[in-house]
């Protein structure tokens, strides 16, 4: 909704568009959307956005010094400063076939709120919130600047961690560049660990060699009856 096609309430006299009216040629813009609320505590203060090109232009039109004398002050946002655009709609029914919406909008800065039931209000409340929505910058990395142009900003989200430090070594020296142990192969190898304990084993169970004395000899005995008539030592002490 522009500033000419302001519908009657909330009022807006000749006199405050034509002070807008000169405030936008004298910038050389056009307003692109318009809105207007009642301020103050006595109901003759108006405070009056309007998005233009270059940025928001937020307006008081209050009394000044007496209520004969009036005066508007005026504002600009550029859009690069513009944080939390938030427009809802809620939609009910009264009766068969007839429904009403309900439109709130809130800006966090500059800070401001208004909600609506009437549909002409309404039109000029999406309209504001259209332009903003478009024109303000996100509240993440700023428009038109590259993620590697903003502090802390990563490419595909947040940076790696660091590394871990290198741990220091034992004698006191240059530290180590850490590096993990490999992984033990749990099947490889099982087979050959089970045959070398038997092997063990077996060697703990044979009888340990005594060395042939002097005068004696080794006997390669392949009879049994042969084996009982060779003499032993206790033969001989007896």
């Amino acid at each position: 909704m522009r500033l000419t096609d302001w519908p009657r309430m909330p009022f807006l006299n000749d006199e405050v568009k034509e002070w807008i009216a000169l405030e936008l040629q004298s910038l050389g813009v056009e307003d692109l959307a318009v809105y207007a609320l009642e301020a103050g505590t006595e109901g003759d203060e108006r405070r009056v956005m309007v998005a233009t090109e270059v940025g928001l232009l937020d307006h008081r039109y209050a009394p000044f010094g007496s209520s004969a004398r009036y005066r508007l002050a005026m504002l600009m946002y550029p859009w690069q400063v513009l944080r939390g655009v938030e427009l809802r709609a809620d939609t009910f029914r009264l009766w068969a076939r007839e429904h009403r919406t309900r439109w709130s909008f809130r800006l966090h800065h500059p800070h401001f709120e208004a909600a609506t039931e009437s549909p002409d209000l309404g039109q000029a409340l999406c309209d504001l919130a259209r332009v903003c929505a478009v024109m303000a910058e996100p509240f993440g990395v700023p428009a038109g600047r590259g993620s590697s142009e903003v502090p802390g900003a990563h490419p595909g989200g947040p940076r790696p961690l660091p590394p871990a430090p290198a741990p220091e070594s034992s004698d006191g020296g240059e530290p180590r560049a850490f590096s993990p142990a490999p992984e033990a192969d749990t099947t490889e190898g099982v087979d050959d660990r089970d045959e070398a304990e038997a092997d063990d084993q077996a060697d703990d169970d044979r009888p340990t060699p005594v060395a042939i004395g002097e005068g004696e000899e080794l006997l390669d005995l392949d009879e049994e009856d042969e084996l009982a008539a060779v003499p032993n030592r206790s033969d001989d002490q007896g």
